[in-house]
């Protein structure tokens, strides 16, 4: 199964999606201190190749529309 179409769909979306597998997530952020706005978008999707398909889990790295200092 290809993953891409989960690039830049909204965080909650892709984890609809994906709700049957395993999902670890992470926050993409800028270096100091920045608040996030708008919706978290999905960066990069990493699936665990180690896993059989069914039981794999994935990754998420994602990040908001925009930042505000």
């Amino acid at each position: 199964m290809s993953w891409e179409p989960l690039v830049l769909v909204p965080e909650v979306e892709a984890r609809r999606v994906l709700r049957d597998r395993p999902i670890r997530l992470r926050v993409l952020a800028p270096h100091g201190s920045w608040t996030g706005c708008g919706k978290l978008r999905v960066l990069r999707v990493k699936v665990d190749e180690s896993s059989p398909e069914e039981n794999s889990s994935v990754e998420l790295t994602v990040g908001y529309e925009a930042y505000q200092s």
